[in-house]
């Protein structure tokens, strides 16, 4: 009888120490995942933050004032002239010039004339 109580007893010694062991594996495992979701929710925060200031950036970038005076600084623009604009049968297809490089004068020609006649 003496070495069942003894074999219950080692049981329930064994058995306590496992569960105590588990307990401080899960303890271990609850914290780290506790730090590792207030790191994301620190960085869900950052990112928020940022991105509310890249959007006062980009509505102050997009102001249509600045954007007009910038284009009227860098870009010189002008009124289209009757030259410019051309029949798209004098342009050559893919491939053409290549294979016929008198295409390429009678293109400038066409378009030399095409410019002549519609001023």
């Amino acid at each position: 009888m003496s070495n069942v109580k003894t074999a219950i007893s080692v049981l329930w010694v064994m058995f306590t120490f496992v569960i105590g062991a588990y307990y401080f594996v899960l303890t271990n495992d609850v914290q780290n995942l506790e730090k590792e979701l207030a790191q994301i929710n620190r960085d869900i925060e950052n990112d928020i933050r940022d991105i509310h200031i890249l959007e006062a950036d980009w509505s102050e970038l997009n102001n249509p004032e600045r954007l007009k005076n910038l284009a009227g600084k860098y870009i010189s623009l002008d009124f289209i002239k009757p030259e410019q604009i051309i029949n798209y049968s004098v342009l050559p297809l893919d491939g053409e010039l290549f294979e016929k490089p008198t295409m390429l004068a009678k293109n400038k020609k066409g378009v030399r004339m095409l410019a002549n006649t519609e001023r």
